[in-house]
């Protein structure tokens, strides 16, 4: 089963994508996209990942991204915090979440570090960390700077549109 909703988290409205087992049935495993993600650029990770499981899978857009409400930019160098700190715990409870593993890609992986590390919520059974930024390398610094060329001078804004 999939379904696309919303969820208000202080008054924020955020873009959710459900698919398999709710939480009363199963374990829910919650992605957390990177950077320039959303809802839509999970493509079908969600839908294979609760086939092979067996649990539920949340995505969700963080404010900002995809169809959620926008966010005020430029954002504070803080924003993964409050992100991992105040809005995924709101988020787990308007949810009902009971267990969870946190699935976080790049920006979306260091929310979830910071939540792991920060928070202590016996929810959250463990974490799934594919290139969290636990350290800065010239390389990285570097592809944030091609992006930012492409979104301002080339196709990356066109190509993006459609997801947020």
């Amino acid at each position: 089963m999939s379904e696309t909703k919303y969820l208000d988290v202080d008054g924020v409205r955020l873009e959710t994508l459900w698919i398999g087992p709710r939480p009363a049935e199963a374990p829910t495993l919650v992605l957390l996209h990177e950077g320039l993600g959303s809802v839509s650029l999970w493509k079908d990770f969600p839908q294979r990942l609760a086939e092979l499981s067996g649990w539920g899978v949340l995505a969700y857009s963080r404010q900002g991204y995809g169809r959620s409400d926008p966010v005020e930019v430029p954002r504070p160098l803080s924003y993964m915090h409050h992100e991992g700190l105040e809005v995924l715990p709101k988020l787990l409870n308007a949810a009902g979440i009971r267990q969870t593993i946190l699935v976080g890609h790049s920006d979306g992986a260091s929310i979830a570090l910071i939540n792991a590390g920060g928070v202590q919520d016996p929810r959250v059974i463990g974490a799934v960390l594919m290139a969290p930024h636990v350290l800065t390398e010239e390389i990285s610094v570097a592809s944030i700077r091609q992006a930012r060329t492409a979104y301002e001078q080339g196709k990356l804004r066109e190509s993006l549109k459609r997801h947020h």
